[in-house]
C-alpha cells in the first residue's frame, strides 16, 4: 500500500511540474463510491456459500408469509375480513415491508462495531458503513417487490391505479425512517452492547404494534388512531391502499390531520439519528 501511495504522489508531483491539472474526486464522490462498494459487497456476501444463493431474498419472506397466512388468515382471522380487503395479499405486503425494516435496523446496529478493524486502520466517513448496510437491505426490498409483483400481477393479486404513484414516496419515507433509527442504533451500540438484545425485543413488540398480521378494520376505534401514529403502521397501511385494494383506507382516513405525526417522526428520526451519530462517532476510536 505504501508503494502505491508513493508512486501516486510522485505521479501527481510530476504532473504538477509539467503544468498538468490533477483532478481529485470530491469528498461526496468518494463517499458515494464507498457506499456503493460496501453495499454491493454486503449484498453479495449475504447468501454467499448457500445453495439457493440470492433465491433466499424471495424465499425468506415467502416462508414467513406462509406461516403467518396459516396462523392468521386461515385460523385466527378466518371470516373476520371481507373479500374486498384481500387480507392475504395485505399480509404479504406487510411481511415484505417489515422484513426490510428489521433487516435494515439490525444490520445497521452492528455496522460500526463489526468493522472496528477497518475503522481503526483506514480513514473514511464512518456513517458510510451505516448507509451501506441499510442500502443493502433496500436492494433486497426492491428485489422482493419486483418478484412479488411479477408473480402477483398475472394472478390479479394487486390493484394498480393512480394510487400506486404514491409507492416511491412511501418507500422513501420508509428508508428515511429506517436509516435514522439505524444511525442512532449503530452509534449507541458501540458503547452499549446490550442494545442488540434490547432492540430484538423492541422489534418483536413493533411487529405486532404495526398491524402487520391483521388489517386496520379489526382494530377498535380509539386504538386504531394510536396504532396509525406508528410510522411503520402508517407506511404499511398506505402501501396496502396503493397496491392491494380500494377497500383499504388511507392513513389520512384514520388519522385526519394527525397524519403529519408519523410523517414527522420519519424526518425527526433521520435528523436525530444523524446528529447522535455525529456526536458519538468522535470517540469511536477509544470505544472500539
Amino acid at each position: 500500500m505504501t508503494t502505491v501511495i508513493d508512486e501516486s504522489s510522485r505521479g501527481s508531483y510530476s504532473a504538477q511540474r509539467r503544468g498538468e491539472s490533477v483532478e481529485r474526486p470530491s469528498r461526496a464522490r468518494r463517499n458515494f463510491d464507498l457506499i456503493v462498494e460496501f453495499a454491493l459487497t454486503a449484498f453479495k456476501l449475504k447468501y454467499a456459500g448457500s445453495v439457493l444463493g440470492y433465491v433466499w431474498t424471495l424465499v425468506k419472506p415467502l416462508l414467513v408469509f406462509g406461516t403467518m397466512y396459516v396462523v392468521f388468515a386461515l385460523f385466527l382471522l378466518r371470516g373476520r375480513t371481507s373479500a374486498a380487503e384481500n387480507f392475504p395479499v395485505q399480509l404479504l405486503v406487510g411481511v415484505v415491508i417489515w422484513s426490510f425494516f428489521a433487516e435494515a435496523t439490525m444490520t445497521a446496529l452492528t455496522s460500526i462495531a463489526s468493522n472496528s478493524d477497518l475503522i481503526l486502520k483506514a480513514f473514511f466517513t464512518r456513517w458510510v458503513l451505516v448507509v451501506a448496510s441499510t442500502l443493502s437491505a433496500a436492494m433486497t426490498l426492491l428485489v422482493n417487490i419486483c418478484l412479488v409483483l411479477a408473480i402477483g400481477l398475472p394472478l390479479h393479486w394487486f390493484h394498480i391505479g393512480w394510487a400506486t404513484l404514491f409507492l416511491p414516496l412511501l418507500l422513501i419515507e420508509l428508508y428515511a425512517f429506517a436509516l435514522g433509527i439505524g444511525l442512532m442504533l449503530a452509534a449507541l451500540f458501540v458503547y452499549y452492547r446490550d442494545l442488540g438484545h434490547i432492540w430484538e425485543i423492541v422489534l418483536q413488540v413493533l411487529f405486532y404494534a404495526s398491524a402487520i398480521v391483521f388489517p386496520f378494520s379489526l382494530i377498535p376505534g380509539g386504538l386504531k388512531v394510536l396504532v396509525a401514529l406508528n410510522p411503520i403502521a402508517q407506511i404499511v397501511e398506505d402501501l396496502r391502499r396503493c397496491l392491494v385494494s380500494d377497500a383499504v383506507p388511507w392513513s389520512t382516513d384514520i388519522l385526519g390531520g394527525l397524519v403529519v405525526v408519523p410523517l414527522a417522526c420519519a424526518g425527526v428520526a433521520l435528523v436525530a439519528g444523524g446528529y447522535a451519530f455525529r456526536r458519538l462517532s468522535r470517540n469511536f476510536g477509544v470505544a472500539l
